[in-house]
């Protein structure tokens, strides 16, 4: 079987990985699975945003997810074989993330050796914020349990926590002025963000929370005074009230900066998605431990510092936990994954949907 499922993922993946999908356009890919899960007994719902739900067999089923979006282009993707691994050329990204789980889950459906009911989720645009899953109504799902496939870690990693995010948009406003005629009838916007900037808190602020301001933009010529500055960033914590507390912090610092300046503000903070935790103890735990062992694959439950569907999902009334994959230096031109790593987790999976049809533990 290892040698057939070797083959059979590789050739789902290189069909995935030919198709380019951003974030935003997602239909080629879309159009291309729908078929495939057609052919293996799925009904299909495809919401407005593109959203894929495809649902087999009676009684609860076992939600299993995965992402159709890259996070940029591969147009032109090349790909090349090392070893164990598979990767771009390095001129554009590979795509693994989330191709990878996409053709795990293929993969393990065409091995299956029993009718588990099943529900399937390739959601759209997870990359610009989980926009996809966010979409999603807790009654557009019947499964009370799930899995995603999209961390970017060994086999055997169990994500059962991750932070919620908080984006924010700060505005500082000043007064335009030419710099050379008259620069004393100014305020400069951009001296007054170095000035507030100067005073931000290192990026991990806190324990189990994190923060950053990762766009400026302001400025049109060098001979004007700027008279606005637009500051982007996110707050990330695993308590939800925490990511609250950190931006009224931010926000007394830059009152506090521009007082006397003469120059104001706008401070936006607004929730992009929540924090999630499945209890170590859960029984969606303990049935991926009990299905690891004669696989003699060593579960690593434990929290990873970033989002995914999982959150999505979580706050809809699921257990969700986000499963590793095998990828490596994903959302960068030197990502690979690994081939092995994909067929164990891929026998893994089939062994979770055989225990599975027996119906929920």
């Amino acid at each position: 079987m290892g040698d057939r499922m070797q083959e059979i993922i590789t050739e789902y993946f290189k069909m995935l990985t030919a198709i380019n999908s951003p974030s935003g356009e997602e239909g080629a890919l879309a159009t291309k699975l729908a078929p495939i899960l057609r052919d293996r007994g799925f009904s299909l719902r495809e919401d407005s945003l593109g959203n894929i739900i495809a649902s087999k067999g009676e009684g609860e089923p076992l939600l299993l997810c995965a992402h159709l979006d890259t996070v940029e282009s591969t147009e032109g993707l090349a790909t090349k074989y090392e070893g164990d691994y598979i990767k771009s050329d390095g001129s554009t990204i590979l795509g693994a993330d989330d191709k990878a789980g996409i053709a795990i889950i293929l993969a393990t459906l065409d091995t299956l050796d029993c009718q588990a009911p099943q529900e399937l989720l390739f959601s759209v645009q997870e990359e610009r914020g989980m926009v996809g899953s966010k979409a999603l109504r807790s009654e557009d799902l019947r499964a009370k349990w799930g899995l995603v496939l999209d961390a970017a870690e060994p086999v055997g990693a169990v994500i059962n926590q991750a932070p919620g995010e908080a984006d924010l948009e700060i505005l500082i406003r000043g007064q335009g002025a030419h710099a050379a005629a008259n620069p004393q009838d100014g305020i400069d916007a951009i001296r007054l963000a170095a000035g507030f900037i100067h005073q931000l808190p290192p990026h991990s602020i806190s324990e189990g929370s994190s923060f950053n301001i990762g766009v400026i933009q302001g400025g049109m010529a060098t001979n004007t005074i700027c008279p606005r500055v637009r500051l982007l960033g996110e707050i990330r914590s695993f308590e939800d009230a925490k990511r609250r507390e950190i931006a009224k912090e931010l926000e007394s610092m830059l009152q506090s900066t521009l007082e006397g300046s003469g120059g104001s503000y706008d401070f936006h903070c607004w929730e992009s998605y929540p924090s999630y935790l499945v209890d170590v103890d859960h029984g969606l735990i303990k049935l991926l431990e009990r299905t690891s062992v004669p696989l003699e694959i060593e579960v690593d439950v434990h929290s990873r510092f970033a989002g995914s569907d999982a959150n999505i999902l979580n706050n809809l009334g699921l257990a969700v936990v986000n499963l590793g994959v095998g990828v490596q230096g994903n959302h960068s031109s030197d990502e690979r994954v690994s081939i092995s790593a994909m067929v164990k987790m891929a026998t893994w999976l089939k062994a979770i949907l055989g225990d599975w049809c027996h119906g929920r533990p």
